[in-house]
C-alpha cells in the first residue's frame, strides 16, 4: 500500500533543512588565512633605459654663441622617409620649415639624408652672444642681456640692468623690453625710420619730420604723424548755433529769446535775428546769438565797411561764372572809388564756392533760401577759413543743419525741396572739385594720424617691416583704418581716409614684384629644387633645363611633390612655374 504523497513531501524537507544546518555549522580549516610575502619571492625590475635616458640633442651645460639650444626633440619614428619628411615633422610641431632646417643644420636643403628612427630638434633657438661681462648692444657685437643677472640693455649706457629705468620703453634697446624695433631709442621715429614710436624720455609724438617729443610741435593737429596726437573730438550733437529758441525771431528782451539758424544767428541792437553785417556787427548782443563768425563772414565777403552783401548773397556768388557778375551781386556805396570796388571783387571771387553753378535757388521758397544762405554764412562755425562749398559739403554738419533749419522753418512737406537742393549742391562741388594735393599728404590730419598708426602697428599684424603688401594681407590693417579714421574724423570725413587705404593696398597688391623661384612658398621651392637635382636619373648630363623637360617624369615629379607638400590650393602655383620654366627653356633650345 502506497504511502499518502503528503507524507512524502514532509520526510524530503526534514532531509533538506538537517542538510543545510549541517553545511553552515562546517568551517574550513584555512577560512580568511593571511598570505604572507616571503623575503627574495619576487625579484625588483629595472626601467626600460630607453625611457629613463633623453635625447642627446637636448643641450645641456654650456652653450657656444652661433649654436643651436636645443629644448624639444622629435622622432621620425613610423614615418616614411621622403623628401616630406622634414615639412611633416615642422608641421606636426608647429613651426616653420625655415626654423626646422635652421634648428638641425646637418639636413641637406632637400631633406634628402633625413633618417628613419632619429631625434631631430624641434624647440629651441640659435644662441645669441651672452652680455656675460654686462656689456651689451651695437657697440659690444649685440651681446644680449637676456639669460644673464640683468636683463634689460640701457642704451645710454649700453650696459645690461633690472631697474625700472633699465627696462622702460625708449631707453631698453633689447633684452626684457619691447625693444628698439618698436620703440626709438635715438628719438627719430615714424615712416622715415621704420614706423618706429616714441616713449619714455623722447615723449609720446613723433612729428612729420620723423622726431620725437611733445607739446603742440609734436602732438599738434595736422604736425603728429604717430603716437599721442591731437584729434579733433567728433561733435556728439548739433552745433550750439542750431540751438536757439526764439520761435518768432526776436531775442534777447523779457523772454531772453536766443537766436538760430532759421531766423539768423545774430542778435541785433534791436532784439531781432538776423545774419546780415547789420545784425552781427555794432550793437549786436552776444548773449543772444553769434556774434563773432557772422561778423567774419561779412567781411570776407566785403573789403570795406561800405560793402553789403543780399540775402541771397552767397549763394548768388557762388553762383557767378565771371568776376561781372559778382560785382554786380555786391553792393558798394556811392563813395567807393574804382580801387575799392575792384578789390571787393578779387576777395568775393576768391571766396566762392569752386564751380557749384546750381541753378534753382530762386525757386526755393523764402524760408529755404533762408536756411541755405544761414548755412554757407556758416563756413567758420564749421571749421573752415573761407566759403568753399567742397569742404563745407565735407561737414555732416552742413546738411544736417540744412536739414533740421528747413524742417523747423518750413515744414517737413516743404522741407523736402530744399534738402533735395542742398544734395545737388553738395553733389555739384563734389564733381567740380579738382584736388590740389594727392595721397597721404590729402588726407585730413586725423587720417592721416590714423593711417600713420596702422602703419606702425606692423609688428603686431605680423609683419617683419612696414611693408605695404604685408601689411594689406591682414584683415586688421583695414578695419583698424577703418574704426580709427571713423572714430577720430566722423564717418563722412572717414570715408576719404578708408578710400585711400583701400587704393594703398590696391597698389601695394598691383606693384608687388617678387618673381620667379623666390617667389614661389618654400615647399614649392625645395620640390622644383629636389627635381632639379634628379637630372641623373632623369636620363640628363648636367641639369639642363632643355634636357630635364624632355622627360615628362620631371613634370610629372614637380607635381606630385608640390601637391604633396604644399597642399593642392598652393601646388598649382609651383607647377605653373614648372611649366613656364619649361616653356622657356623650350624656346631658348
Amino acid at each position: 500500500m502506497k504511502p499518502p504523497q503528503g507524507a512524502a513531501w514532509s520526510r524530503h524537507l526534514v532531509f533538506c533543512a538537517i542538510s543545510l544546518y549541517l553545511t553552515a555549522t562546517v568551517q574550513a580549516s584555512n577560512d580568511c588565512a593571511p598570505s604572507i610575502w616571503q623575503p627574495g619571492q619576487f625579484e625588483k625590475r629595472a626601467l626600460d633605459a630607453a625611457t629613463s635616458t633623453s635625447s642627446p640633442l637636448i643641450t645641456t651645460g654650456n652653450v657656444t654663441a652661433g649654436q643651436v639650444n636645443c629644448r624639444y626633440t622629435g622622432n621620425t619614428e613610423d614615418m616614411d622617409i621622403n623628401y616630406y619628411t622634414c615639412t611633416a615633422l615642422a608641421i606636426q610641431y608647429g613651426i616653420t620649415i625655415e626654423t626646422f632646417f635652421a634648428l638641425n643644420p646637418e639636413l641637406h636643403p632637400d631633406c634628402g639624408n633625413i633618417q628613419a628612427n632619429t631625434d631631430y630638434c624641434v624647440r629651441g633657438f640659435i644662441e645669441p652672444l651672452r652680455a656675460t661681462g654686462g656689456r651689451c648692444g651695437p657697440p659690444n657685437n649685440n651681446a644680449t642681456c637676456l639669460g644673464t643677472a640683468f636683463q634689460c640693455c640701457n642704451a645710454n649706457t649700453w650696459t645690461c640692468g633690472n631697474s625700472t629705468a633699465d627696462c622702460a620703453d625708449g631707453t631698453c634697446y633689447e633684452g626684457a623690453c619691447a625693444g628698439d624695433s618698436v620703440f626709438t631709442t635715438n628719438g627719430e621715429c615714424g615712416r622715415q625710420h621704420g614706423y618706429k614710436q616714441c616713449a619714455g624720455v623722447w615723449g609720446d609724438c613723433c612729428n612729420a619730420d620723423g622726431k620725437c617729443g611733445t607739446g603742440p610741435s609734436f602732438c599738434g593737429y595736422g604736425v603728429c604723424q604717430l603716437g599721442n596726437c591731437t584729434v579733433p573730438a567728433a561733435p556728439s550733437g548739433p552745433p550750439s548755433w542750431l540751438n536757439g529758441n526764439t520761435t518768432d525771431g526776436t531775442c534777447g528782451g523779457p523772454k531772453a529769446y536766443t537766436c538760430n539758424v532759421v531766423y539768423g544767428n545774430c542778435c541785433n541792437k534791436n532784439g531781432m535775428c538776423g545774419s546780415l553785417p547789420s545784425d552781427c556787427g555794432a550793437g549786436c548782443q552776444p548773449q543772444y546769438g553769434n556774434c563773432s563768425s557772422s561778423s567774419t563772414s561779412s567781411m570776407a565777403s566785403s573789403s570795406s565797411s561800405s560793402t553789403k552783401v543780399t540775402t541771397s548773397g552767397p549763394i548768388t556768388t557762388a553762383t557767378t561764372s565771371s568776376p561781372k557778375t559778382t560785382s554786380s551781386a555786391i553792393k558798394t556805396s556811392s563813395t567807393s572809388t574804382t580801387k575799392s570796388s575792384t578789390q571787393a571783387t578779387t576777395t568775393a571771387t576768391s571766396t566762392k564756392p569752386p564751380s557749384t553753378s546750381i541753378p534753382g535757388e530762386a525757386a526755393l521758397p523764402s524760408c529755404g533760401q533762408t536756411c541755405f544762405n544761414n548755412m554757407l554764412a556758416q563756413y567758420s562755425a564749421l571749421g573752415y577759413a573761407a566759403l568753399d562749398a567742397y569742404c563745407l559739403c565735407n561737414n555732416v554738419d552742413f546738411s544736417n543743419g540744412l536739414r533740421d533749419c528747413s524742417n523747423g522753418a518750413c515744414g517737413t512737406a516743404v522741407a523736402s525741396t530744399v534738402i533735395a537742393f542742398g544734395s545737388a549742391y553738395c553733389a555739384t562741388a563734389f564733381a567740380t572739385h579738382t584736388a590740389t594735393t594727392t595721397g597721404l599728404a590729402a588726407l585730413p590730419s586725423c587720417g592721416q594720424t590714423c593711417f600713420n598708426n596702422m602703419v606702425g602697428q606692423y609688428s603686431a599684424l605680423g609683419c617683419a617691416s612696414p611693408d605695404a603688401y604685408c601689411l594689406c594681407n591682414n584683415a586688421d590693417f583695414s578695419n583698424g583704418l577703418r574704426d580709427c579714421s571713423n572714430g577720430a574724423c566722423g564717418t563722412a570725413v572717414g570715408s576719404s581716409a578708408i578710400a585711400y587705404g583701400s587704393a594703398y593696398c590696391s597698389a601695394a597688391t598691383a606693384t608687388h614684384t617678387t618673381t620667379g623661384l623666390a617667389a614661389l612658398p618654400s615647399c614649392g621651392q625645395t620640390c622644383f629644387n629636389n627635381m632639379v637635382a634628379q637630372y641623373s636619373a632623369l636620363g640628363c648630363a648636367s641639369p639642363a633645363p632643355s634636357c630635364l623637360c624632355k622627360n615628362v617624369n620631371f613634370g610629372y615629379g614637380l607635381s606630385d611633390c608640390s601637391n604633396g607638400a604644399c597642399g593642392t590650393a598652393v601646388a598649382s602655383t609651383v607647377i605653373a612655374y614648372g611649366s613656364s620654366y619649361c616653356a622657356s627653356a623650350t624656346a631658348a633650345h
